[in-house]
Order: C-alpha cells, then sequence, then structure tokens
C-alpha cells in the first residue's frame, strides 16, 4: 500500500472523529432554500457514503473505493484499492479508534492527536470533511459561496486554523430523501486535492 494511501485512510478517520461530536447547525449564509436543506441534511445523522475517492499530493496520486459508514457518533470506514494495494479500514467514536490494514495487525489509538503524529507528516483541517463532503460549509467559520438557479451549492472557499485557503466545488447533485447531496466534490489547496465521485447516498436507521 502507498504511503499516501496509508495517510489519506489514516485522514479521513481522523476527521470524522474529530466531527462527529460537532452536528450544530450551520450559521445561515443567506441563501433560505439552501438554509432547508441544511437543517434536513444535519438531522440526519446515520448515512453511508460509497464511491471513489482520488487523492493528490505533488507528484503523488492513489484512487480508492470508499465506503463510509456514519451512525451518529460511530464511524465505520473502508479504503480499499485496486492491483494488490488491499484495504485499510477505521472504525470508532470519539472516545478512540482502530486503524487496520490489509496484512497486518491492527492499531488501536486513543484520540485524533495520536492519530496525525503516528500516521500524517502533513496538515489538514481536521473537523471539517464531516461538512464538506455533505455540500455544506463548516460553522464558525467565514465562508465565501455561489449557488446555482436551484440554491445548491456549487463552490465553497474556507480557511483552516492555519490560515490556508481551501477552495471546494460541488456538482452532479441528487435527490435523497428530503435532502439533496452532491455527487462530485472537489476540494482544493496548495499542496493537496481531494475528488469525491460518489455513486450512492444513503440514509440509514438509527442502530438499535
Amino acid at each position: 500500500m502507498s504511503k499516501l494511501l496509508v495517510r489519506v485512510s489514516a485522514l479521513l478517520l481522523g476527521l470524522t472523529l474529530a466531527a462527529c461530536s460537532s452536528l450544530e447547525p450551520v450559521a445561515p449564509i443567506g441563501n433560505t432554500d439552501f438554509q432547508t436543506n441544511e437543517r434536513a441534511l444535519l438531522a440526519h445523522q446515520n448515512w453511508t457514503l460509497i464511491g471513489k475517492l482520488s487523492v493528490r499530493q505533488s507528484r503523488q496520486s492513489d484512487t480508492v473505493s470508499i465506503n463510509w459508514l456514519q451512525q451518529s457518533r460511530q464511524f465505520d470506514i473502508t479504503l480499499r484499492g485496486a492491483l494488490g494495494i488491499g484495504s485499510t479500514r477505521v472504525f470508532g467514536n470519539d472516545h478512540g479508534l482502530t486503524l487496520q490494514k490489509s496484512g497486518e495487525q491492527p492499531v488501536t489509538l486513543p484520540s485524533l492527536e495520536a492519530l496525525t503524529r503516528d500516521y500524517l507528516d502533513f496538515e489538514f483541517p481536521a473537523a471539517y470533511l464531516l461538512y464538506w463532503v455533505r455540500g455544506l460549509p463548516v460553522p464558525g467559520i467565514p465562508a465565501t459561496t455561489e449557488f446555482d438557479a436551484n440554491s445548491r451549492l456549487v463552490t465553497l472557499s474556507q480557511r483552516d486554523n492555519k490560515g490556508r485557503p481551501w477552495q471546494l466545488t460541488f456538482d452532479s447533485y441528487s435527490q435523497v430523501q428530503d435532502s439533496v447531496l452532491p455527487g462530485l466534490i472537489k476540494l482544493k489547496t496548495a499542496d493537496i486535492q481531494l475528488t469525491f465521485r460518489v455513486t450512492e447516498w444513503q440514509f440509514n436507521a438509527a442502530q438499535p
């Protein structure tokens, strides 16, 4: 498995760990129809994303399949690569997580800080991806937005806690029950680009 894929595997679940306890409403951004969709999305705390994730950093790139199951504060994300790369699974909650790569012993980590310290050598705005992947701005942070004729978010600019600007674009929306969700999400800053191509969104019932 490539070094970049290992980093991204740790990154994705670290973001989920940091974000899953902060599902407060996003501050209004001046579009009533968007706010209605935003409230509907935030009411669904149990969901599944299935698709592909492409990551590009410097001259390295990887594309993997992704299956992201979110159940309130519990998460379970599996990344699988082609041509024998194998799979990486991270699961847990805001009290800790387990990182499991194919052919290796599972690693249990107590916190996001331990995850990023041990597996990442680049910085990423932790706790943001849980919002961004659903086409939502992160709450409490200034945002520059652009909407299409149907009040769907198409571009978003926000800065991380280091002041670096992130440019996001959203496309290929589909209706899922009472909400609309993007099927193509691109995130870009100076040194890394992530592209999600979602083939299926699902809202799930709460686990007993």
